[in-house]
């Protein structure tokens, strides 16, 4: 073993060791503490199951949504989550009301962007998102794949 007959050594290195492995605890603590506390729950692709709506939500604060029944219906809008108030809102070009132009310009997609526009509550339990409108109350739910 190491210092085999110093007892002195051997307590030294034990000091030495017991310190490092204690600040590595505290920082992977940290670490992990942070990242839960920080990150978006909303990342990732989300299935409606009823009318087949994929929303994917990005961590650049990107949204795209595809609907299964137009072969080009991929709309691009932007989002923003508020963790404390659980509110997520979705909407095109900037959030101080400049627009951008949508990458799909086709008129049913900017009619689907338009409906998807707006302020939801969401709320998400063993990976099913609720999405319900802040002025009329309509439900969404998803499915996360």
């Amino acid at each position: 073993m190491i210092a085999e007959n110093d007892e002195k050594k051997r307590s030294k290195l034990w000091r030495i060791a017991m310190t490092v492995s204690s600040v590595l605890i505290i920082v992977i603590a940290i670490f992990f503490g942070y990242t839960l506390f920080t990150s978006n729950p909303l990342e990732g692709r989300w299935v409606n199951e009823g009318s087949g709506l994929v929303m994917r939500i990005q961590g650049n604060g990107s949204a795209s949504i595809e609907w299964p029944d137009e072969s080009d219906g991929v709309v691009e809008l932007q989002y923003h989550v508020d963790l404390k108030s659980k509110i997520f809102t979705l909407y095109q070009g900037e959030e101080n009301g400049t627009s951008q132009e949508v990458y799909d310009t086709s008129a049913e997609s900017g009619f689907a962007a338009e409906n998807m526009e707006g302020s939801y509550d969401y709320s998400l339990e063993q990976g099913e998102l609720t999405l319900t409108e802040r002025e009329y109350g309509d439900q969404m739910v998803f499915e996360k794949e």
